[in-house]
């Protein structure tokens, strides 16, 4: 995360002063350290990240409006900072068209992202590839959910525990059709978290039948709201954190959440969940042992779910499945 946060900035902006003319402008505060962005405030002080680029070859990205995020490309603005005289200048301007006040902070905390991955005198081509990522997150987060936020919460808690965070975020699913949420080399792995005390979990016909080679294990834990918790948002910036010098993995960090999230996304990252439980509940356990339905399916069958009690089962330690291939080395919480 940056020293000055965007949100930070964009707080202490004033809102533009009304005037009758239509000119498009904002209200402004460098972003510290960069020469190619101002955080600002349009008339109507919804947040902005305005972007100069390096070079005016080509023609223009055509602007995108969405329903909560709308850009425009080398619009010709008139920027008023405090205490200066008012300029005008050329840039690419990201706004944020909801005023509520969690739908700017996460908006401004994307664009944290955005602007390490492009760093300073951005090309044009760069800038349209980023807002258009941007875009997509944005457009998800209008969509119902795709998976119960329990289980996103297991999924980032084992990320978050993971020995080698960067490994593991890039073993993380890409999208919400993915087999196992872990895939790497041989090694395919599932997270499953329940708010019981018990161990019964849905899996797929697939997960139980994975393919001949490969190493797959279930990661089961209790996932249970808690006053005292940790919030999903600080368990993502505890993950940030970790990977914050691979600015493409951050930004898929959010891509993944919100997917799977939706429009429940702002009320779930003010969700708390108590680690400790987590952590004292977790445990692993191989998916051929898991009780399944095994074998060919009858012909014309597809699709197939079930729930199966982990219970009774022998669980496998870390060292084991380092043992069985490295790679959980970096996926699984460091032996003690």
């Amino acid at each position: 995360m940056m020293a000055t946060g965007l949100a930070d900035i964009f707080e202490a902006i004033p809102s533009p002063s009304p005037d009758s003319s239509d000119k498009p402008l904002y209200a402004v505060m460098p972003v510290p350290g960069h020469t190619s962005y101002f955080v600002g405030k349009d008339r109507e002080s919804l947040a902005c990240l305005l972007v100069s680029t390096s070079d005016q070859t080509g023609r223009p990205h055509p602007p995108i409006r969405l329903e909560s995020l709308d850009a425009q490309f080398e619009l010709r603005c008139h920027l008023k900072k405090v205490g200066e005289l008012e300029r005008e200048g050329t840039f690419t301007v990201i706004r944020c068209r909801d005023s509520d006040s969690e739908t700017t902070r996460y908006f401004l905390s994307v664009c944290e992202t955005i602007l390490r991955m492009l760093g300073d005198n951005p090309a044009r081509t760069q800038i349209a590839t980023a807002v258009n990522r941007l875009a997509a997150i944005f457009q998800r987060v209008r969509q119902p959910p795709a998976r119960p936020l329990n289980g996103l919460f297991g999924e980032l808690y084992l990320l978050f525990r993971s020995g080698n965070a960067v490994r593991a975020l890039r073993a993380w699913r890409t999208d919400e059709n993915a087999r196992f949420d872990f895939s790497d080399g041989d090694v395919r792995l599932d997270v499953k978290a329940t708010g019981g005390r018990g161990r019964i979990h849905s899996f797929s016909y697939e997960q139980c039948n994975p393919s001949s080679g490969t190493i797959a294990v279930v990661a089961s834990l209790h996932a249970e709201q808690a006053a005292g918790g940790m919030l999903l948002h600080t368990l993502m910036e505890q993950i940030e954190a970790r990977v914050s010098a691979h600015a493409d993995l951050v930004l898929k960090l959010h891509e993944t959440v919100a997917a799977t999230l939706g429009a429940s996304l702002n009320d779930a990252l003010s969700r708390r969940f108590d680690m400790r439980l987590a952590e004292s509940s977790l445990q692993f356990f191989s998916l051929e042992d898991v009780p399944a339905i095994r074998g060919a399916l009858p012909a014309g069958v597809s699709d197939v779910h079930f729930r199966s009690d982990l219970s009774t089962l022998a669980s496998l330690s870390v060292e084991a499945l380092i043992d069985k291939d490295p790679v959980f080395w970096d996926l699984l919480p460091r032996p003690q």
